[in-house]
């Protein structure tokens, strides 16, 4: 009788709109996550194909490619920080 109570209650739960709520929470957390993880990995891949590009070593000013890669850098930061936010809960 015990276990067929439990079953009820979990069942109860399972149908709450509480649930439902958690079960939307996580998903759009982890939707971010993903989303974070994927602009990470696209800041990684700018940062290499400016490195590889011959346009930004042979007809920029040694200023101008100081400031794309400052920009790229402060980009990688600023994501990397989300991530690591992101992943300790703090935001």
């Amino acid at each position: 009788m015990k276990t067929q109570e439990n079953n009820m209650d979990a069942y109860t739960i399972l149908e709450s709109d509480e649930f439902d709520t958690l079960l939307d929470a996580v998903e759009l957390m982890a939707k971010a996550q993903g989303n974070l993880l994927s602009l990470q990995r696209s800041v990684e891949e700018l940062k290499v194909m400016m490195e590889e590009s011959e346009f930004s070593q042979d007809e920029l000013s040694l200023e101008d490619n100081f400031i794309i890669y400052e920009t790229i850098d402060n980009v990688q930061e600023l994501v990397d920080n989300l991530v690591d936010d992101f992943s300790m809960g703090k935001i």
